[in-house]
């Protein structure tokens, strides 16, 4: 017989649980991408929906910095309150319907430095960037997602590009010293991820993967190719196939787009081997290094350069925060790993 649920029970569950409730609804056109932003009646919102939607209108143009432009030209986000969390943003999920939908549960009175200070808003949008390559593959997807979102938020300016850095070596970290999933090999790993409680691991050990596949594609082509690129190429060719992706498939689609050698080296130096960051190397290329004072960043022509690429500040052309949210809007009537 199922036991009774405790008081302290029941009062956990109802603060995760969906608010029924009339939404507050707000429809944006960011870029060209529709945003319709549900909010329940636990988030508290000003005019025209501030501070949440010139929250998404941030995040969403620095997700378009990638490869200038969206994949989806609309997306649904929900807002759901509680009161759970000390942070801006308690939680995120992907939804990949159509559209696609993303669902937050927010601090209900977060302020916008605290909502665009927190990287939870990019990595769910980050993840609208690729198709989903299946739950065997969950380090491919988590792995990306984890890359990009302390350099998106570089990107944006609402943190500094030192911080960028010093975020992507700190999860770096955690993903080694974690105890979860240690010795295995990220095959088997990360099928049973969450099984294994090995998320740190896992999220990891795929975001270095994509910080090698990037510095050895800007550094040995001089350029002519990058992550962001061949990224944009993808969803050019590739991006609606009706197709079951997996992270090899999307690796071989990935490298004839790019450098196909590239791409497969640093999938069999990952996939069989004991699941850890292996990112020394890249740092290494970008001028990086830590010690007992903190990071320290190679003032070099050719560091500076490269690391700017990449996580450097985008300006009005280049596609980032180009338009004011003002003009944008039209309204209508996790622990981190």
């Amino acid at each position: 017989m199922k036991g009774i649920p405790t008081t302290a029970t029941i009062a956990l569950l109802l603060a995760w649980m969906p608010i029924i409730c009339a939404a507050d609804t707000h429809r944006l056109n960011v870029g060209g991408v529709n945003l319709t932003v549900e909010m329940d009646n636990a988030v508290r919102a000003g005019e025209n929906g501030y501070p949440w939607t010139e929250w998404l209108t941030t995040t969403l143009q620095a997700t378009r910095t990638v490869t200038g432009g969206f994949p989806r030209d609309d997306v649904r986000i929900k807002l759901q309150g509680t009161s759970r969390s000390s942070n801006a943003i308690a939680f995120g999920q992907v939804r990949r319907s159509r559209p696609p939908q993303l669902r937050f549960y927010v601090s209900s009175d977060a302020s916008l430095e605290g909502l665009n200070a927190d990287w939870r808003g990019y990595h769910e949008f980050a993840h609208l960037l690729i198709p989903f390559p299946g739950n065997d593959d969950i380090w491919f997807t988590e792995g990306f997602a984890s890359y990009y979102q302390y350099l998106l938020q570089s990107r944006a300016g609402v943190i500094s590009q030192r911080q960028a850095w010093e975020e992507l070596l700190a999860g770096f970290e955690r993903g080694e010293s974690d105890r979860s999933g240690r010795g295995r090999t990220l095959r088997s790993l990360s099928p049973n991820m969450w099984h294994e409680r090995a998320q740190k691991r896992v999220y990891w050990t795929g975001a270095a993967f994509f910080l090698r596949v990037d510095t050895r594609l800007r550094t040995e082509t001089d350029d002519r190719h990058s992550l962001d690129k061949t990224l944009a190429a993808f969803h050019e060719c590739c991006m609606d196939r009706h197709r079951r992706w997996n992270a090899k498939r999307l690796i071989d689609t990935l490298g004839e787009l790019s450098v196909p050698e590239i791409w497969q080296q640093e999938y069999h130096r990952t996939i069989d081997a004991r699941a850890e960051p292996r990112y020394r190397e890249a740092i290494a290329r970008l001028g990086i290094s830590r010690n007992r004072s903190g990071l320290q960043l190679d003032g070099s022509a050719q560091a500076q350069a490269l690391r700017d690429a990449i996580a450097g500040a985008r300006g009005p052309m280049d596609s980032g925060r180009l338009a004011t949210p003002e003009a944008l809007r039209q309204e209508s009537g996790s622990v981190a790993p």
